[in-house]
C-alpha cells in the first residue's frame, strides 16, 4: 500500500479529514482533484506535497488532545519523515514549512 493511501485513511480514521479533497488542499496544498489523480496513476506522494503534510501533521499534533488523536498523527508523522528520508533524501523538515 501506498504512504498516501494509508495516510488518507489514517487521517479519516482519527477524524481528521472527511474526504480525499481535504488531503489534498488543506493537508498536501494541492488541488482538491490531487488525490485521485494520485491514486489513479499509481503514484505515492511527490516531495512537496509530502513536506506540507508533514508540516500539517505536526501541527495538528501539538494541537490534538486526545491520546488516539495524537498516537494516529504520531504514526504519520514517523512515516512521513521515513519517506522524505529515504525516498527524497531530505533528513529533516524545519519548523514552520508551508501553512
Amino acid at each position: 500500500m501506498k504512504l498516501l493511501n494509508y495516510t488518507y485513511m489514517k487521517l479519516i480514521e482519527i477524524d481528521e479529514i472527511e474526504t480525499a479533497e481535504e488531503l489534498s488542499k488543506d493537508w498536501c496544498s494541492k488541488n482538491r482533484n490531487w488525490f485521485a489523480w494520485q491514486k489513479h496513476a499509481g503514484h505515492d506522494f511527490s516531495l512537496d506535497a509530502a513536506i506540507n503534510c508533514l508540516a500539517r501533521t505536526r501541527l495538528r499534533l501539538a494541537e490534538r488532545q486526545d491520546k488516539v488523536g495524537q498516537r494516529g498523527l504520531a504514526e504519520v508523522e514517523r512515516l512521513l519523515s521515513e519517506y522524505l528520508l529515504h525516498k527524497h533524501k531530505v533528513a529533516e523538515i524545519a519548523a514552520g514549512v508551508a501553512a
